[in-house]
Formats: structure tokens, C-alpha cells, sequence
């Protein structure tokens, strides 16, 4: 056989064998069993589109088919892991919308707009008015502003601290700006937010509090006071997820305990209206899960009441996740501390009345509080006002 044939052989044969793995891995994916949720990169998958006529002729049945077929491809995280690997290998630092930078894990935000701002301000400022001096606001960078030094120049994160002055300066007579940007920063070489994760640390947030608990003019618990539990070092959080890295050291989880007075009880919440109560802030069940995040307080509900033997006092908290491991703080001070979460409810007075109690926080990450626009629900309740937009 001469030399020219046996190339010719040989290309056939590549060729062929290139098919034959993209048909095993294309049947392969048709006939594996699908999974709703993807563990690793802790979120639901795409589901299977329906097919109508007007979903062919509109292009959205194959736009949807694309993405279920790429959601659930078989082995799907081997390939995910590998293309972080090879695009490691050719210096890229942002890999699908996530820096890698001095042993951490960034997350690029879109660029804010200051419309949906205005909105959530303004309905911040109708929740005021009823409140006579109750009302505090606290928005709290993200680790991509902490440590924007660590970071290219170009990134939009770097606009959180003129966000959170933009935020400030907007609020209403007798609403209490709570800036917390300053102490964490000075805290930065310390374990203030997760490597792997968009969250704060445990630590991260007992800094947060000892500054609102000063303002309130309380004295915070000292660390001294506190037990400090290292539940799990295994966390690889939301960023991780995006990626599947091996490059970053996994997270450390940690409970405060102790300190003062004792959390008596934990009631929950759902949607549905059920309720379920569970004994203590820390749902250790979820340490055995890809997010271990949940351990504190478990998945966000509309409402979340925790009592404590403080001996009086009462807070509410309007919040997105950051409130989680920072409420359970709040129960050393308050005997009912309640955390409210406009993204599951329509109207905030279908759960509790802000009136009722001593204090109420308005919390969020500045990223959420730019992106996610659930607050303009509270003019449900405290009235409409069209914001003004400020230069």
C-alpha cells in the first residue's frame, strides 16, 4: 500500500472517529437521565422547550433546544473545568464574567443604572415617611470594590462607592445612612469575604454590625465574648460554580455563638404561606451541601423570625442574603429580630407591619441593591411618589 493511500486511510479514519464521539456524546446526552439542578454550579438548568408554532416560526424553540442541549450535556462539568484550565494556560484572567486575581475570585457587574436606583430610593423614602426615625440603610460593597486595587481599571464595580454616596445622599429626612464602607476596607487583610463566593464572611459581617450596633448607640459584643466555630473548610461558593477552578483555596465557614443572649427560636416562612420552625440560626444540614452559604438561616423565604431571650427590643430587616449571617448578631440585642425579603413577596404588608417595630434596616450588597429592583414594592404599601433624577 503505498504511502499516499495510507494517509488517505488515516484521515478517513480520524475523520471517522471524530463523528462517531460527537454522535456517542450527542445520543449519550439525549438519553441520559437530566438533572433539574446543577449541584456544582448551584442553580436549576435550562428545561426542555416546548415546541408551538409560534415558538418555531419565532426562532424560540431552537434558541431554547440550543440551550437545553448545552445545559445538559453529558459530562458537562469535565468540559467546563478544562476549558478554565486551557484558557488559564493562555493567561486569561476573566473566564466567563469571572476575574481571577492574588488567590481570589471576582465577579464582573454590569454597569449600573441609576434609573432603577432612583426607583428603589425613592420607594426607600416612602417607607421612611411612615417610620418617624426608625429607618436605617445599609449598603454594602462587594469584594470586587473592597479589592478593586486587584482588579483592571475598567471594570464597572469600581462604581459602588460612588453608588453607595448616591444612595446616601438620596435618603430622606430622619432615614440613618449606615456607611460601612470604611471600617470593612480598613479590615480588607482580613477574612471578610469568601474567596470562591459573592458573599461576606461571617467576620465580614460582625464588622458590619459592631458599626450599626455604635450607631444605634449600643456597645456590640467583642470578639472576646463570642465562640467562634470552624464548621467546614470546604466551601467552593457562586463563583467557583462558574468556573470550576482548582486554582483558589476553598472557603472556611464560620458560626458565632454565645456572646450575651441566646436565640430561643427560628420560624420560617414560605411563599405558600406554610410556616416551619427549627432550633437555632445555623442549619448545619446544608454544610453537607455545594452551598454551604444556606448554613446560615437556610434557602431565602419571604420571612424569618428569629426570638432570643435579649429581653426586649425589636428589629426588622428588609434585605437580600448578606442579612443572613449579620441577623443571627442581632439577636445578642434584640429579642425579635425579623428578615423580610421583597424578591419572594408582592406586597410587604401581606407579612409584617414595619410600624410594629423598634428599628427597621434596610440591607443589601451594593451589586443587589443596583440590579435588582424589589423594592419598588414598598410603594404598594407607603405610597407613590415619581423620583426625581439626580445629575
Amino acid at each position: 500500500m503505498s504511502g499516499l493511500n495510507v494517509k488517505k486511510l488515516s484521515a478517513i479514519f480520524n475523520t471517522a472517529l471524530f463523528f462517531a464521539l460527537i454522535a456517542v456524546m450527542a445520543v449519550s446526552t439525549i438519553i441520559s437521565k437530566k438533572a433539574d439542578f446543577s449541584e456544582e454550579e448551584n442553580r436549576y438548568l435550562a428545561e426542555a422547550p416546548k415546541l408551538s408554532a409560534s415558538s418555531w416560526f419565532s426562532g424560540g424553540y431552537s434558541e431554547g433546544l440550543s440551550e437545553y442541549s448545552r445545559e445538559h450535556f453529558v459530562l458537562r462539568n469535565g468540559w467546563i473545568s478544562l476549558r478554565t484550565k486551557l484558557e488559564r494556560l493562555l493567561g486569561h484572567d476573566e473566564i466567563s464574567g469571572v476575574y481571577f486575581s492574588d488567590g481570589r475570585l471576582f465577579e464582573v457587574a454590569e454597569p449600573i443604572d441609576y434609573d432603577k436606583v432612583d426607583r428603589s430610593v425613592a420607594a426607600i423614602n416612602s417607607l421612611g415617611k411612615t417610620l418617624g426615625g426608625k429607618l436605617g440603610v445599609m449598603i454594602v460593597p462587594t469584594s470586587a470594590q473592597i479589592y478593586s486595587d486587584r482588579l483592571p481599571s475598567y471594570t464597572p464595580d469600581q462604581e459602588q462607592r460612588r453608588l453607595i454616596n448616591y444612595v446616601y445622599s438620596g435618603l430622606g429626612e430622619g432615614i440613618q445612612a449606615i456607611d460601612v464602607y470604611d471600617v470593612l476596607y480598613r479590615e480588607r487583610e482580613n477574612y471578610i469575604y469568601y474567596r470562591t463566593d459573592h458573599h461576606w464572611t461571617a467576620y465580614g459581617a460582625y464588622i458590619a454590625y459592631s458599626e450599626y450596633m455604635r450607631r444605634l448607640g449600643y456597645n456590640p459584643v467583642t470578639l472576646d465574648k463570642i465562640d467562634i466555630e470552624h464548621a467546614d473548610h470546604s466551601f467552593l461558593g457562586s463563583y467557583h460554580s462558574k468556573v470550576l477552578t482548582d486554582e483558589v483555596e476553598p472557603d472556611t465557614v464560620d458560626f458565632y455563638s454565645s456572646g450575651g443572649a441566646e436565640v430561643t427560636s427560628v420560624k420560617i416562612t414560605s411563599a405558600d404561606g406554610s410556616t416551619a420552625e427549627h432550633e437555632g440560626v445555623y442549619f448545619r444540614e446544608y454544610l453537607a451541601k455545594k452551598d454551604k452559604y444556606l448554613s446560615f438561616l437556610g434557602p431565602n423565604a419571604p420571612l424569618v423570625e428569629i426570638d432570643s431571650n435579649a429581653g426586649g427590643g425589636s428589629v426588622l430587616i428588609i434585605k437580600d442574603s448578606y442579612a443572613n449571617c449579620f441577623a443571627p448578631l442581632l439577636a445578642k440585642h434584640f429579642s425579635k429580630v425579623v428578615l423580610a425579603d421583597m424578591r419572594y413577596m408582592m406586597k410587604l404588608s401581606d407579612y409584617v407591619d414595619p410600624s410594629s417595630f423598634d428599628r427597621v434596616l434596610v440591607l443589601y450588597n451594593a451589586s443587589n441593591f443596583a440590579s435588582d429592583g424589589n423594592l419598588v414594592k414598598l410603594e404598594a404599601d407607603f405610597g407613590e411618589k415619581t423620583p426625581e433624577i439626580r445629575e
